[in-house]
């Protein structure tokens, strides 16, 4: 049951707020407003760029504390640097859910430190994140995306993928959507995982009656026992499928 409680503002968020939102078509701040209004979201949609005016026909806030109450669910698409100052005004804002779609992380030296600080911010808040260096997720059932992948309409259906690399979420994704007569439920796009980890991911859709098949692509297993313990359950109702690299 706990899952589906810390899940539910990851696939069913009633507003979200996108940080670093951009004017500017072809920029992942962009973009991943069009994927929103192409899924025909049906929640509230806050956009934040320091600039404000108007995108895509929606209000722009210059800062985070301009945000209303209520949020459920930041998306922040900023430089790797200027993550942690905004996840923590999220957190003061009252908003315990995130998606961190810049790269620049562990993954590159300097980003190991704030990805350290990203880590100390998570704790101390009590905050749930997906990412950083995540290209997004994805729940089509509430008609939602986070990713900042050109996509368009995802079409919907039964089947959940849980991916390491941002790849298995948008290009492999494009193939699902061009090339097979599929749909998809939840895709999580988990980077590098600071938080939420392909263990939690794969206990949410054991218990989500949307889900009927699930498919992982990882490239590492953060707690292989506790993985190993949900897959030999989940298993048994739901066939799962991984693709394990390296």
């Amino acid at each position: 049951r706990m899952m589906k409680e810390e899940f539910r503002p990851f696939v069913e968020p009633k507003s979200v707020a996108i940080i670093g939102a951009s004017a500017t078509p072809g920029r992942p701040g962009n973009d991943v407003i069009r994927n929103i209004l192409a899924n025909e979201y049906r929640g509230e949609i806050r956009l934040v760029n320091p600039k404000g005016g108007e995108i895509l026909g929606l209000p722009v806030l210059p800062s985070i504390a301009d945000l209303p109450a209520g949020v459920d669910l930041a998306i922040i698409i900023l430089p790797a640097k200027d993550t942690p100052q905004a996840l923590r005004a999220c957190a003061e804002k009252g908003i315990r859910h995130a998606v961190l779609s810049a790269g620049g992380f562990a993954e590159v030296d300097q980003g190991v430190q704030i990805q350290e600080e990203l880590v100390g911010i998570i704790r101390e808040k009590r905050l749930r994140v997906i990412g950083p260096n995540t290209s997004g997720h994805t729940s089509t059932p509430h008609q939602f995306t986070s990713t900042f992948f050109p996509l368009g309409k995802i079409r919907r259906g039964k089947v959940s993928y849980i991916a390491q690399t941002g790849n298995f979420a948008t290009h492999t994704m494009k193939y699902i959507l061009t090339g097979e007569h599929f749909g998809v439920s939840r895709v999580f796009g988990l980077g590098n995982k600071i938080d939420i980890d392909e263990t939690e991911a794969l206990q949410y859709l054991a218990e989500d009656s949307e889900t009927n098949a699930i498919v992982m692509y990882l490239e590492s297993i953060k707690r292989p026992r506790k993985f190993l313990e949900i897959a030999r359950e989940v298993t048994r109702s739901k066939p799962v499928v991984m693709l394990k690299s390296g």
